[in-house]
Formats: structure tokens, C-alpha cells, sequence
């Protein structure tokens, strides 16, 4: 079990929790089709599927992407992401053919991508880190070339676009993660949204979640809720049984429909989240600004300005081992980002295909991507001393 990470704040009022727990008795309205009336208007989909969980969602995304290509066609997914992409992967049942990063940009290394598209790889997953768009068009012009599809997975883009589009509305094929750890947060959840499509997807009929799990649920969001205030912020990490911060492969779910709970959450929070969405991109602003001719440089979003900075990722030389007191920069937030590459992750062997080799981008990044909190329970002396502390340290 790794931790390394904070959990990023999503706030959560006392409504929401109390209304999540009403939605345990089942009776009443059901929220969901007005989440997914929400979620159609905002990201321009045609068609919403609500899930339990992201990694649900991008497992049905990967079985719609076949059907418009060869079925069972390799997957390309990125080597440094989040371990529930491979997750997603494999409860998919694909092979899988990595694509390395370009880790001054966090975007794809256009010339690793090109590779596995010419061994066969004919769906490409694409997953934005931290909210810092990537360059959409190149990766639209290249995989058009060998007629393959992308999924978007905008998992962690919430409050950030892409030349006025915001993320999650890119692609034909999108995805959404409404976990812990999110910018917008059901406690749990996912979506799959298609723009082209409105007819039945793989999904029809998918089971209704079990009683145990809307409680999980409505416990998930009345902790975030209780835990949240300033003063006792980071205690949710010393609870091990919350998980927060923590970064661990999960085994692919059974994908089942999005709670009642969770789909009232997510309502009763979307206009919150939105306001702290406006707060991490000023937070993060501030970092910037604040670092400007010093020589540690943040990663910068591709193509416009709009980067949803659900942290604010850094490239330094030795990672957290550049600050003088790493205890000290821990506890203001600053923390690596992901442990290994996912060519390291055991559970996808025997899986990969297509050209193997050292993802010099991945390994690049985990050993020297640090990422600096932006969230709104941020003091104004934190953030001053977290620029501080960064303009005190020597360029990678």
C-alpha cells in the first residue's frame, strides 16, 4: 500500500450528505435522470450512461469503442496515469500497448503513440493529468490517420477546457469520474457519454447497485463533509480505513448503475463545485505567478489556458527528495504523484502488446513529478509559503 497524495478537496455541504442518506429507502424521485439531463447539456452529449464508479464507465467505453472498430482490438493507454485506466483495461478483457509522455507537457509523445497505432492498437485512451489539457487536435490528426478511436477519459478535468470546449466534451467517446479524489464528487460514480450516439450501448440492463452500496455511499459523503472543515482538513489521512491519499490498484468492478445516493450528491453539489473549481484555478495562478523567474517551472496546459489544476503538477530533479524538509512540504500538500509506470504494474502481465521498451517519458515522471495543492481550504500564508518554498529550489 502506497501513500503519497492528499486527498483533493470537493466540498460537500451538510444538505448533500443528509439528502444522500434519504435516498436509501429508495422511495421518491429518482435523481438520475436529472443528473444525466445536466450531464447531456453540459458536455453536449447525445447520450449519458451512469455508473458506479470511473473505472466502470471507461471499461464500458473501451467495449463501445470496439464496436465501432475490429472488436477486441489492442488498447493503447498511457504508461503514467492513474492505476484504475489499467484497471479498466483489464476488466475490459483487452491487450493492452503502452504509450509513453512527454513529461515536460504531460501529453502524449505523439512519436510513442504513432508506434502502437502501426502494431495494431486501434482504440487510444487519453487521459488528462491534474486537468492540464493536452494537445487534442495532434492526437485527433495522428489516430485519424489509422481510423482508431479515442476515449477521453476526463476523469480529473473538472473546471478545465480546451479551447473553449471544456474537457469531457472533446471526444465522441468521454468519460467522468465522480469518486474521491475529484474535483466534483458523488462520494462515488461515473459516466460514459456519447456525442454521436442516442441508441442502446453495451450497458442496457446493467444491474441496480446493492442496499450496501448506496450506504457506502451516503457514509462516504457525510465523512467528507464532517472532515472538510479547515482545522481538521488533513486528519482523514491518519483514518486508514478511509483509503484517502492513498494510491492502490483495485481490481475492475462489476459495473453496475450509479446510486441514488451518489446522483443526488453530485446534484445538490454541482454549483459548489464549480465555485471551487474557480478557487483551484486561482490558487494555482497564484502559485505560478508567484514562482515566475525562479527556476522551477510548473507543467503548462497545451493550446489555451484553461487547465482545471486539480493539483498543480512540477517536474523537479529528485522529487520530493529536491526540498530541504520534505516533512514540511508534506504537510502543506506537496507530494509525488504516481509510484511506477503502469509497465510495472504486475497485474497487467501477459497483456501487453505492441512495441516494449523503457517509456523514458513515465519513468522521467515518476521520479520527478511533485504536485502542489490548490484547493480552497488553502490558507493565504500557505500558499505563500509553499511559493517560497519553491523559489528556494535549484531548476531539475
Amino acid at each position: 500500500m502506497i501513500r503519497h497524495q492528499l486527498p483533493v478537496y470537493s466540498p460537500v455541504s451538510a444538505k448533500a450528505a443528509f439528502l444522500a442518506a434519504g435516498q436509501l429507502s429508495g422511495i421518491g424521485e429518482d435523481p438520475r435522470p436529472a443528473l444525466r439531463t445536466l450531464l447531456q447539456r453540459e458536455f453536449g452529449a447525445r447520450n449519458v450512461v451512469l455508473c458506479g464508479s470511473g473505472t466502470q464507465a471507461l471499461t464500458l467505453a473501451i467495449h463501445e469503442a470496439w464496436q465501432r472498430v475490429d472488436a477486441k482490438a489492442p488498447v493503447a493507454i498511457p504508461a503514467f496515469s492513474c492505476f484504475d485506466v489499467a484497471s479498466a483495461a483489464i476488466g475490459a478483457d483487452a491487450l493492452v500497448s503502452l504509450y509513453d509522455l512527454d513529461p515536460d507537457t504531460l501529453s502524449p509523445d505523439l512519436e510513442s503513440l504513432e508506434r502502437v497505432l502501426r502494431a495494431g492498437a486501434r482504440v487510444v485512451i487519453v487521459a488528462p493529468l491534474y486537468g492540464i489539457p493536452v494537445d487534442w487536435s495532434a492526437i485527433m490528426d495522428l489516430t485519424s490517420q489509422y481510423q482508431a478511436v479515442v476515449i477521453e477519459d476526463a476523469a480529473q478535468g473538472h473546471g478545465a477546457s480546451w479551447n473553449g470546449k471544456r474537457l469531457g466534451s472533446l471526444g465522441k467517446i468521454a468519460i467522468l469520474s465522480f469518486g474521491r479524489g475529484k474535483g466534483w464528487s458523488g462520494g462515488t460514480g461515473g459516466a460514459m457519454l456519447l456525442a454521436d450516439s442516442t441508441g442502446d450501448s453495451p450497458t442496457k440492463g446493467f444491474p441496480e447497485p446493492k442496499f450496501s452500496q448506496g450506504v457506502g455511499v451516503a457514509i462516504r459523503v457525510a465523512a467528507q463533509w464532517a472532515l472538510a472543515r479547515p482545522d481538521i482538513y488533513r486528519l482523514p489521512l491518519s483514518i486508514p480505513g478511509l483509503r484517502l491519499g492513498e494510491t492502490t490498484y483495485s481490481p475492475p468492478p462489476s459495473v453496475r448503475a450509479m446510486t441514488r445516493a451518489a446522483a443526488t450528491t453530485l446534484l445538490a453539489t454541482h454549483d459548489a463545485s464549480r465555485k471551487e473549481a474557480s478557487v483551484r484555478h486561482s490558487n494555482a495562478n497564484a502559485v505560478v505567478s508567484g514562482i515566475a523567474g525562479s527556476q522551477v517551472n510548473p507543467i503548462p496546459p497545451q493550446g489555451c489556458p484553461s487547465a482545471g489544476y486539480l493539483r498543480l503538477p512540477v517536474r523537479l530533479s529528485a522529487g520530493m527528495a529536491s526540498f530541504p524538509n520534505v516533512q514540511r512540504a508534506m504537510e502543506l500538500g506537496i507530494t509525488p504523484s504516481y509510484p511506477m509506470s503502469l509497465a510495472a504494474l504486475r497485474q497487467l502481465a501477459g497483456r501487453l502488446v505492441g512495441p516494449l521498451g523503457e517509456w523514458p517519458g513515465a519513468q522521467t515522471l515518476v521520479r520527478e513529478l511533485v504536485t502542489v495543492p490548490t484547493h480552497s481550504r488553502l490558507r493565504a500564508d500557505e500558499v505563500n509559503e509553499i511559493i517560497g518554498i519553491l523559489r528556494t529550489l535549484e531548476k531539475f
